[in-house]
Parts: structure tokens; sequence; C-alpha cells
């Protein structure tokens, strides 16, 4: 007799659960409905669902997933977690060098680019240089302006600002190859924009040949520098192009030597 009446106590405990929890949704849903209708509370629930998830960035020390999986060596352009000692840090540099000057791929072939949108290029002779272009020449990067519309593009850092830029005087230069602003042009080949405007036979770092932005290095099968000017400083060049003619010119040396 008495576990008869446990059973129907057990069972009208349920039935009183259900009921409980069914109507705890449906008053969920009417809060939720009611708070919709609400101005700007609606829209603010909306957005706050369709965010998507945030990932947590990795932190710099943090240990690789795939401790098999080779990784590229870190530099002194490159941050360290750990200080290495003196023949480390040497064998370090000198495979950075060695990526700088390997060949990764065969180079492309610029193929003419013809488009209506392209603007021609138009060789400025050096008498239409006024006092004003070259006094809004930006001898460092606080002094350049961003501009998306009435500013020009530099070939290396691909930033639209307002201050003057090279003109190439060569009549084979296309686009904006030859325009340089005057950061990139002074640490990463060591030229004066100023100077560069005043030359009537001025040519661009494309058109001779010695480009080291990212497009013109991935174009001939090299990887990218990056910032390289830190690192060319501590080796005590004065711009990132005198720096890697070094690393050539050490690596011919290098062979000859192999050689006899």
């Amino acid at each position: 007799m008495t576990s008869e009446l446990d059973d129907d106590d057990s069972d009208s405990f349920m039935v009183k659960r259900e009921q409980n929890i069914k109507a705890n949704k449906a008053m969920l849903a009417q809060l939720m409905a009611d708070l919709q209708k609400m101005p700007g509370v609606g829209l603010l629930i909306k957005r706050e669902a369709k965010q998507p998830r945030r990932k947590i960035p990795r932190q710099p020390c943090e240990p690789r997933r795939n401790p098999q999986r080779a990784s590229r060596p870190q530099t002194r352009s490159m941050g360290r977690c750990e200080p290495l000692g003196g023949s480390q840090e040497v064998e370090l540099e000198f495979s950075l060098e060695e990526e700088l000057l390997q060949v990764r791929r065969a180079p492309l072939r610029r193929s003419p680019r013809h488009s209506n949108q392209s603007k021609p290029h138009t060789i400025r002779p050096v008498e239409d240089i006024t006092e004003i272009e070259l006094q809004s020449v930006a001898d460092g990067m606080t002094e350049k302006v961003y501009n998306s519309v009435t500013g020009s593009t530099c070939h290396q850092c691909r930033q639209k600002t307002v201050d003057t830029k090279t003109c190439c005087r060569n009549e084979a230069c296309r686009g904006i190859q030859g325009q340089f602003c005057g950061p990139c042009l002074t640490k990463r080949y060591g030229e004066d924009v100023k100077k560069a405007l005043l030359d009537p036979n001025w040519q661009c770092p494309p058109c001779r040949g010695i480009c080291n932005c990212s497009f013109c290095r991935q174009r001939e099968g090299r990887r990218p520098t990056g910032i390289l000017f830190p690192l060319a400083q501590y080796h005590g060049f004065t711009d990132v192009h005198s720096y890697l003619s070094s690393l050539c010119n050490k690596l011919k040396s290098d062979d000859d030597e192999v050689e006899m």
C-alpha cells in the first residue's frame, strides 16, 4: 500500500515538473517578444546573436601544436621569446640571409596591362617641378597625410598620401611604378626624392631592376624582405638595398673561394 502511494507521489511530481518547465518557457518567450518590440533593443539582440565567435590569439611564447613541423628561424628582426647565444645568433642570421637570396621558383614574365582606367605615364621635366612640391616631400612617416581621393600611391609601401613622390624619367615606365615617397626611397634605397625630382635622367628602382618591394620580389621568385631596415641599420648599412647588395657580394665571394 505504501509503495503505491509513493508511485502516485512521484507521478504527480513529474507532471508538475513538466508543467512548470512549459510555463517557464512560455514566459521566457513572451519576455523576449516584448523586448524585441521595444525601440532599439530588438536590433541590439539581433546584432549580438549574429556576432561571430572571437578567436583567442595565441600567446607569443605558446608552444607549437605540432612540434615536428619545421618553422622559420627567429632572427633579430623578428620577435624572439628566449635569448640565444652568440654562435646560435650568427647561425640564425645567416639562415635569414640565405632565405633573402634564395630563388624559390622561376621569375614571372611581366605582361603589359591594357586598361582604359590606368593612367598613362607622363614624364615631367625638371622645369615643371615647383618649390612647393619640393617642400611637400615627406622626410618621415609622421609627415605623411593619408587621403584616398587626392593622394598618390607609393610603389613601395602602397599607401595613398598627399606628399610629393618621385617621377621616373624612363619612357617605358608604367603605372605607379615610378612613384616613391620620401621615407621609402631613403630607407629602402638610400636616395633622396628631391634630388630624384631634379635629376632629368633619374629612373625608378623597378626600371633599374633593384626594387625590393614585396610584389617585385615575389615576381622574381624570392621571399619578401618585410621590415628589414632595422636589421640593415644594425649591420651598419643606411638602407635595405645596400644590405641586400652586400649579401649578394658576400655570396659571390664565398662561391669563388669554394671554386679556388
